[in-house]
């Protein structure tokens, strides 16, 4: 039998449609089979979705904020802990965008949030650090020779010869235990809640002890402490402040003996110099 050419085009053997068949059967399942594999990975990116914490974008002030408000915003855990604790020892973001200086934040975060900062003013009342108290005359009498030695005076004798809050009082020996021992009566200007214009007045009476062996906190220690013990050249110093950012603010003894390759006496030196928290 012969077919029209146009018929042609459209007939097949027995073994053309078994092929067909067998094409057809495996396209199917390959179809079938894809869906069926890709189905848990599409289940498993909603659960991943789901399970992803939104963000409660809300107007805040870094001075005032608390973990869960902070934490709830999509600060990390340790940004946190290093917001609490610089607010701890006395820190205040003066405005929105000091926010940006908080150790460890990430600028993609600090832009997102920024919008949502304010800065709520201070009220003295409110302010734990505040005191009403009278500065007392003798400030402003030449005549009067007391004198205070920041390194040693406790908290009684800051108190009752000063005057000052007893709360500021507190911050400065926490600061003081901070950073080892104050280099500079200048450094009271970094207590949170000290007044500049009663710091001045102070200043004629606070004083360190000639000869007073100062060993500072080796996690507290800036480029400028460093290089003070004669002991590090410039890129030692480096070496040291990077080390100390990896170890989030720390660093041990014997990890800067390894790092800086100093000699034993240069180690020995080192030692009763600085203060190490193991």
């Amino acid at each position: 039998m012969i077919l029209p050419n146009w018929q042609a085009y459209f007939y097949f053997s027995k073994k053309e449609l078994k092929g067909i068949i067998v094409l057809g059967i495996v396209l199917t399942g390959s179809v079938l089979m894809s869906m069926i594999f890709s189905a848990p990975s599409i289940h498993h990116k909603k659960i991943s979705n789901s399970a992803i914490k939104p963000l409660h974008l809300i107007f805040f002030d870094p001075n005032q904020i608390d973990s869960v408000q902070a934490i709830q915003l999509g600060i990390p855990e340790r940004q946190v802990r290093s917001l609490l604790h610089y607010r701890e020892r006395g820190g205040h973001f003066k405005n929105a965008d000091d926010f940006a200086k908080l150790y460890g934040l990430k600028n993609e975060l600090f832009l997102l949030l920024r919008p949502y900062i304010i800065m709520n003013p201070r009220k003295k009342s409110d302010d734990p650090f505040y005191t009403n108290r009278k500065i007392p005359k003798k400030f402003n009498d030449e005549t009067d020779n007391w004198k205070i030695d920041i390194n040693n005076a406790d908290e009684n004798e800051w108190f009752l010869k000063t005057n000052l809050n007893k709360e500021i009082v507190h911050r400065i020996l926490s600061y003081r235990n901070f950073v080892g021992a104050f280099t500079s009566p200048y450094q009271l200007n970094k207590i949170y809640g000290m007044p500049d214009s009663i710091l001045q007045k102070l200043r004629g009476h606070l004083y360190i002890r000639p000869g007073f062996k100062i060993i500072l906190n080796a996690n507290a220690m800036n480029f400028k402490d460093w290089k003070q013990l004669g002991l590090f050249t410039d890129q030692q110093v480096w070496i040291i402040l990077r080390l100390k950012k990896q170890n989030n603010g720390k660093i041990g003894w014997e990890q800067l003996i390894e790092a800086c390759d100093l000699s034993q006496n240069e180690a020995i030196q080192l030692k009763q110099s600085v203060h190490f928290i193991e």
